[in-house]
């Protein structure tokens, strides 16, 4: 089956570098672009064509081997229960409250009335920088 695909592309790349004519100025230069390219993509498909197989290696190894140990006994450690102290609830002591004094506000202040003063015959006179209104 390699065999005939190698001679199948061979035979296809000869027909196709004999079947080139010269090029000449102004007639065919995208035509000798494609058969560069092409002649290109021909190679890459051959040399593709001869690489050998991809091996695959299969490796079987043991699994290591499992060790138990035993779990570690733990001794219980017994100990007294604390003592517990009572106290005596702290005295309640009551005290008086504090007097009460009452005392008078002082009288109030009274101020005459603002003055306004307006000019009935007199108003201001507005200055313009340019003077145009």
């Amino acid at each position: 089956m390699k065999m005939t695909v190698i001679a199948g592309v061979t035979a296809v790349s000869l027909m196709a570098a004999s079947s080139m004519s010269v090029a000449q100025a102004g007639q065919g230069e995208w035509a000798t672009a494609g058969k560069v390219l092409t002649g290109v993509f021909a190679a890459g498909v051959l040399a593709r064509a001869l690489e050998p197989a991809p091996t695959t290696a299969v490796v079987y190894q043991t699994p290591p081997p499992v060790v138990y140990q035993p779990a570690p006994v733990y001794q219980p450690v017994y100990q007294p229960a604390p003592q517990v102290v009572y106290q005596a609830p702290p005295q309640v002591v009551y005290q008086a409250p504090p007097p009460v004094v009452y005392y008078s506000a002082p009288a109030p202040v009274y101020y005459p009335a603002p003055v306004v003063v307006v000019r009935s015959g007199c108003y201001p006179v507005y200055h313009h920088p340019y003077r145009r209104w």
